[in-house]
């Protein structure tokens, strides 16, 4: 059996570049990343000497060195040999890191798609579907490429909107993505019918309520592999997150990571099930977290409790008494307007970022100022929709509000303003 995964492990890395050298040649959509007005994601600080952006252009990039440890990361899952583990794991802690059953799980999977067959795409074709898909899927937080788009009326604020107009774009004019242009065409229609389809990441950190589910319907949920490929890509895409801070290990991807990964796409999948609803998906994950909290979720206030915890990354009962002790220290008023902005599921546009707030503080600030900082956004926000004042189906927006918090939290216990295109700005 070994004998067999390090002969496959070979066979896979063969499909796939070596590094960042070639993956910019063969795809030239990266280096819209590597610009200083790129909108990048305001979590974990940008720590690493020698990134790959800073071999190639000497100076940092953090979304080009994100996607490019995608790229990496797809490429060990994909070899799935006891090297390829040890290097996806070697920055993790002992007593989360991923263990080897698990990765080759993730091997199993991948290996899957590339023979699956779908469309009469090759393992080839379908590797190239994969990179081309982690390549693409943050162009919109690229000034170059909504220049390059704008004119085909892609305007929207979201960065995960705008790529969801940028494909069907594409779909008319290939030409504008050179890298999406040479792929074949069950390739293409593959990225296209997935692009946008969910935010995986909104369900795992329990960002949303039944809105999180409301796009998994029709064909890419009744299909399997397609389904597959999507929540694959987002499994390499979680891999990176943190590919400034860390380019040839993926912290992020430890064993929690995929057990909380392995419960979303098992919620999900019961939207393919007679009689499915966006109700059960939600409650089906929900109780999942509130038991590794050990919390009911039964109750209003746990409910609220197991939202929190799985937007702070916690897992286990401990985590969870620690984190009720810490609101019980809350005064009443406090807990209670919390309760209320997060004890929700009505099918309202998810925020984007909240989580990223309250990890960029420690524990007890995430709840002492984190949380009600949150809480009167949200209220504000809702305020501002039912006036008219801002278009419901913008999502709100805490990545600025998640860049203070690293490096001034008490700035989140004054005044902000919420612009129309949804964004969180503190007042000095």
């Amino acid at each position: 059996m070994q004998k067999i995964f390090l002969l496959l492990g070979t066979l896979f890395s063969s499909l796939l570049f070596s590094g960042p050298n070639e993956w910019v040649d063969h795809y030239p959509e990266i280096t819209w990343l590597a610009d200083k007005e790129v909108r990048h994601t305001e979590e974990g600080h940008a720590s690493l000497k020698g990134s790959y952006s800073e071999q190639l252009f000497g100076e940092k990039y953090i979304e080009f060195d994100r996607t490019l440890m995608t790229l990496h990361c797809l490429q060990l899952i994909l070899d799935g040999s006891d090297k390829a583990y040890q290097k996806f794991t070697a920055a993790q802690p002992e007593n989360v890191r991923l263990s080897r059953e698990n990765f080759r799980a993730l091997h199993t999977q991948g290996k899957a798609l590339l023979e699956s067959g779908w469309g009469g795409l090759s393992e080839k074709e379908m590797v190239k579907a994969l990179e081309t898909a982690l390549v693409l899927g943050d162009m919109g937080k690229s000034k170059r490429a909504r220049e390059l788009f704008a004119p085909y009326g892609a305007a929207a604020p979201d960065h995960d909107d705008f790529h969801g107009e940028a494909m069907r774009i594409l779909r008319k004019d290939p030409s504008l993505s050179p890298s999406f242009s040479r792929l074949p065409a069950a390739a293409k229609r593959l990225l296209i019918e997935t692009a946008n389809l969910a935010h995986y990441g909104h369900i795992t950190h329990l960002e949303g309520g039944l809105e999180m589910f409301a796009s998994l319907k029709g064909e890419a949920i009744s299909d399997p592999v397609m389904l597959a490929f999507d929540l694959f890509v987002h499994t390499c895409d979680v891999a990176g997150a943190l590919g400034h801070v860390n380019n040839q290990s993926s912290i992020v991807y430890n064993e929690r990571t995929y057990l909380a990964i392995e419960a979303t796409g098992k919620a999900i999948r019961t939207l393919a099930q007679p009689n499915a609803s966006e109700e059960k998906a939600y409650h089906t994950y929900l109780n999942t977290r509130a038991e590794w909290l050990g919390l009911d979720p039964n109750d209003r206030f746990d409910r609220v409790l197991t939202r929190i915890g799985a937007m702070l990354r916690l897992f286990t009962p401990e985590d969870g008494n620690v984190l009720k002790e810490a609101m019980n220290a809350l005064d009443p008023e406090t807990r209670n307007h919390i309760a209320t902005q997060l004890d929700v599921q009505e099918n309202v546009r998810t925020p984007t970022y909240m989580p990223a707030v309250l990890v960029n503080l420690s524990l007890s600030k995430a709840v002492t100022i984190g949380l009600p900082f949150i809480a009167r956004v949200l209220e504000q926000h809702k305020m501002l929709v039912a006036e008219g004042k801002i278009d419901p189906e913008i999502p709100l927006c805490f990545n600025q509000a998640a860049g203070v918090a690293k490096v001034d939290p008490e700035r989140l216990n004054g005044e902000f303003q919420i612009d129309k295109e949804g964004n969180i700005f503190l007042d000095l």
